[in-house]
């Protein structure tokens, strides 16, 4: 039996990965800001703990972490899932949304391990698990705002693997294509290989069984995004124009 630590767990992915980890016997401490989805979320099993609060605020998600601790005992895995998504352009810069996304996204994340690396080092061991995405492979039409946190969080999983690991921290990053959230609900455009957040919560279960890096899901199709990623500046832009055209 594990302690595990999940954030943006009101919904989407985070809740399935709460119920699914519950009922296999786990302590789940899960964190969001709608406190009403997560008492429902509370009814779902006796090992699930909730713990409103904004990722954003570090002092909020400190106390939360201390409370989680006292309750359940020492972290065993932090799953920083908590993420804010909108599509915006460049033709549509909003500062205040920019911000909003860094904060939530990015900063969500680097407040958690504010506070968890310190113990995770302490006890020569510990588990990170980042939620990154494909749209942090390369710039993508109206992903102004939304992939650069997450191209920020690819950047970040890399440097915490190097420093980390040798500490006794396993350090991942999960990168999905589409999946059936509150989120992806607004968009407009047709989602090749959209999944399930069950389906996605299963995948990634999988996936923190391994000792691999990245975690990925669909594989086609991301196995498409990284090869896009590779791929000489002016053959991808062609390549989006054309694929993007209405």
């Amino acid at each position: 039996m594990g302690h595990y630590f999940i954030t943006g767990a009101s919904s989407g992915i985070g809740k399935a990965l709460a119920i699914a980890l519950a009922a296999d016997g786990h302590y789940v401490s899960v964190v969001a800001r709608r406190e009403q989805y997560l008492r429902k979320l509370q009814c779902e099993s006796q090992n699930i703990r909730i713990f409103p609060a904004d990722v954003s605020n570090r002092l909020e998600i400190k106390k939360i972490i201390e409370s989680s601790i006292n309750s359940v005992g020492p972290i065993d895995c932090a799953i920083l899932n908590a993420g804010k998504y909108l599509p915006l352009g460049g033709g549509e810069l909003d500062s205040v949304e920019f911000l909003e996304h860094m904060l939530v996204n990015y900063m969500g994340v680097v407040n958690v391990l504010d506070s968890l690396i310190p113990d995770f080092k302490n006890l020569n061991r510990g588990h990170i698990v980042i939620m990154g995405s494909t749209a942090g492979y390369r710039g993508l039409p109206r992903s102004a705002a939304y992939g650069p946190t997450k191209a920020a969080l690819a950047n970040l999983a890399e440097a915490l693997y190097l420093d980390l690991t040798p500490m006794g921290v396993k350090v991942q990053i999960i990168s999905p294509g589409f999946v059936e959230t509150e989120a992806t609900a607004i968009n407009d455009f047709k989602m090749p290989q959209i999944i399930s957040s069950d389906k996605a919560a299963h995948y990634i279960l999988k996936g923190l069984r391994t000792n691999r890096f990245e975690i990925i899901f669909p594989t086609g199709f991301v196995s498409i995004m990284k090869l896009l990623k590779i791929l000489p500046n002016s053959l991808y832009f062609n390549i989006i124009k054309w694929v993007t055209k209405e």
